[in-house]
């Protein structure tokens, strides 16, 4: 899939929520209930092969790199309060 453009939809500080795309993703959300990321950086990083991510963190400090089809927009940063 292409996600040229997705890199204008999700933006910094927005609120995404962690699909269950991967093992990982399943043991985060169902374990640890690690649902709801803020979007700290949006990036090409090495660890994705230069492709386009997301570092998002959760509200205990969890951080981690995700690929656009891992995470769905719930708020975007301006409409946050």
């Amino acid at each position: 899939m292409n996600y040229k453009g997705h890199i204008d939809f999700i933006k910094v500080g927005d609120i995404v929520e962690l699909l269950a795309t991967n093992n990982r993703n399943r043991q985060l959300r169902a374990q640890e209930g690690k649902m709801i990321w803020e979007v700290i950086k949006v990036d090409r990083p090495q660890c994705l092969n230069k492709e386009l991510g997301y570092f998002i963190e959760h509200q205990d400090g969890h951080t981690r790199w995700v690929k656009p089809e891992d995470v769905v927009l719930l708020q975007p940063a301006n409409m946050r309060k």
